[in-house]
């Protein structure tokens, strides 16, 4: 329980780091630049926004920047008024979604994304290089977004074209490694299609990437670090949105009772949505205790291959009368030669979690999802 306790604090002081910094450039924004705020409540709010005209004085570089700044405010702004859900992602099931292999992702698939625009924690941070600068990649907001006309909004919009991400990166010192700065990568996913690849996330995300990526001298490393994001952080969204993830939701608080009279109107604190909290650890202890290679009988060499994981993937099935209906489950990562475990059980299937029908709070923006009838793989 002690660890358990641990790493719900690292999580939150996490969230909260997120939070005062994108209050202070809310601020900052506010504070200085009064021609903005129309904007950034248009972008706070899931509505299109009406181009700014910038006073004088301010190129054309500064007003990008200025519009960056605000989308990055604004989509922090929909994830604190739509609930603050926040995934508590376990580090082991992290590192197992990091090494999860795909090649083709079906789009349809985050449709299923149970909550509205989630922020995701991680809890080990992965590493990267951001414009010649070591960094860590400490998470990202999940938001809705439209081309026509241009706005980013809630992941439960009917006619959102698809998900957008707000990575929130750690800038490191060249000489100590300490954190020096934070900064934000807005990337938009093409999740509109049919089918995409990773290499078509990547370029789609360059394309519609915000005008100050346009200043970059080669677009070499900037192609690199868009791949370094959103390789993991697909592979945790597809999780998310299969039938058979392993979520665990904190227990339904009572509501209070409270008099209308001078009643002040205080911040809430994060819904936080434990991920991988039952299968990661057994899946760590797993991968531990067995071994590469061992010697056996039952092969013509002569050498046996050792327990080992094959990587999650998504997969389509069809179910329902006749087999007519398609659903896309996440095939979790699944040991070979389990019976070379020696007792240890991995828990290598996710058990199915009943979705979320309704707001445990009441004011939580949280998607209702009916029961499912898809088909669960063992």
């Amino acid at each position: 329980m002690t660890k358990l306790h641990a790493r719900a604090l690292k999580t939150h002081d996490i969230n909260e780091v997120f939070v005062d910094e994108l209050k202070q450039r809310e601020g900052g924004l506010r504070a200085r630049h009064a021609w903005l705020v129309p904007a950034l409540d248009q972008l706070s709010s899931g509505r299109a926004i009406t181009p700014p005209r910038a006073p004088a004085g301010v190129s054309l570089a500064e007003h990008a920047d200025l519009i960056d700044i605000a989308s990055h405010v604004g989509i922090y702004r929909m994830w604190a008024r739509r609930g603050r859900v926040t995934f508590d992602l376990n580090e082991h099931m992290a590192a197992e979604l990091y090494r999860s292999a795909y090649t083709t992702l079906p789009g349809n698939i985050f449709d299923r994304l149970p909550y509205i625009n989630p922020l995701c924690v991680l809890p080990d941070p992965w590493p990267g290089r951001y414009r010649n600068t070591d960094a860590l990649v400490r998470g990202f907001f999940i938001h809705g977004y439209n081309q026509l006309p241009e706005r980013q909004t809630y992941t439960d919009e009917p006619d959102i074209e698809g998900l957008g991400l707000l990575f929130v990166v750690d800038l490191l010192d060249q000489d100590t490694g300490e954190v020096r700065s934070q900064t934000h990568v807005r990337l938009n996913i093409p999740t509109g299609l049919h089918q995409f690849t990773l290499k078509q996330a990547v370029d789609f995300a360059a394309a519609r990437a915000e005008a100050v990526w346009s200043r970059e001298p080669t677009e070499k490393p900037v192609y690199q670090l868009f791949e370094e994001l959103l390789k993991p952080a697909l592979s945790i969204l597809v999780y998310l949105c299969c039938d058979n993830r392993d979520v665990v939701e904190p227990p339904v608080a009572a509501p209070t009772r409270k008099s209308r009279r001078n009643r002040v109107r205080q911040e809430r604190h994060p819904f936080f949505v434990e991920v991988g909290l039952r299968i990661g650890p057994r899946l760590h202890a797993a991968r531990r205790a067995a071994g590469r290679v061992r010697d056996g009988d039952h092969t013509p060499s002569g050498v046996e291959r050792a327990p080992h994981q094959r990587a999650g993937h998504s997969h389509r099935y069809w179910t329902g009368p006749k087999r007519k209906r398609e659903v896309t489950l996440f095939v979790a990562p699944h040991w070979v030669n389990f019976h070379l475990l020696d007792g240890i059980d991995p828990i290598t299937m996710v058990v199915p979690v009943e979705p979320q029908r309704r707001d445990p709070l009441r004011r939580r923006g949280l998607r209702g999802r009916a029961g499912s009838s898809a088909p669960t793989t063992s």
